[in-house]
């Protein structure tokens, strides 16, 4: 084991998730785990409540209350699921999904202001590491919406969690 190496990531990974949060919180304009939320539903409209739930890592009835509060924003609005007359689906607004833009707008310039000391050839090394790591350490659906409740789906072809997704899936068959 390389003791070094790890406490190096880790500390990387600290300061970059750190500084997203800080910046996407900022945007969303409400603390808390809005940000991830408003750019979960940007990237999946029409997401269950259970769902969302799951990749925020909260309770229902927290996260019942945060859909409240971005509701009362004009971020969020609520309509019955499709799939599930039972459930409900959330979908952002017109404000909502420019405040979800602003934050992956921010998300992306505080991730490329760390990367700027690296070279061409370092970053296509540091993607290819990257996302092997992220490939191999999803575990469910539920780590995978956790994992990935900042991201630009814009921005992710061939996303790496979906490939540990199904590769997992293929395993257990």
């Amino acid at each position: 084991m390389n003791e070094r190496l790890e406490n190096l990531v880790g500390a990387f990974a600290n300061s970059i998730a750190d500084a997203v949060l800080a910046a996407a919180q900022d945007e969303a304009g409400i603390p808390g785990p809005s940000a991830a939320a408003l750019a979960l539903i940007h990237h999946e409209p029409g997401i269950a409540i259970q769902t969302l739930r799951a990749g925020l890592g909260l309770t229902h009835a927290g996260t019942v209350r945060l859909i409240d509060r971005l509701e009362a924003a004009s971020l969020v609005e609520r309509s019955v699921s499709e799939l599930d007359k039972r459930a409900v689906a959330l979908a952002l607004t017109a404000k909502g999904e420019t405040v979800a833009a602003a934050i992956l707008a921010k998300r992306h310039a505080v991730i490329s202001q760390s990367l700027e000391i690296l070279t061409m050839r370092e970053r296509r090394v540091l993607e290819q590491i990257v996302e092997k790591l992220l490939q191999a350490t999803v575990k469910d659906v539920a780590h995978a919406y956790a994992v990935c409740r900042l991201c630009d789906e814009e921005a992710c072809e061939d996303c790496p969690i979906e490939a540990g997704l199904e590769q997992s899936a293929n395993s257990n068959l």
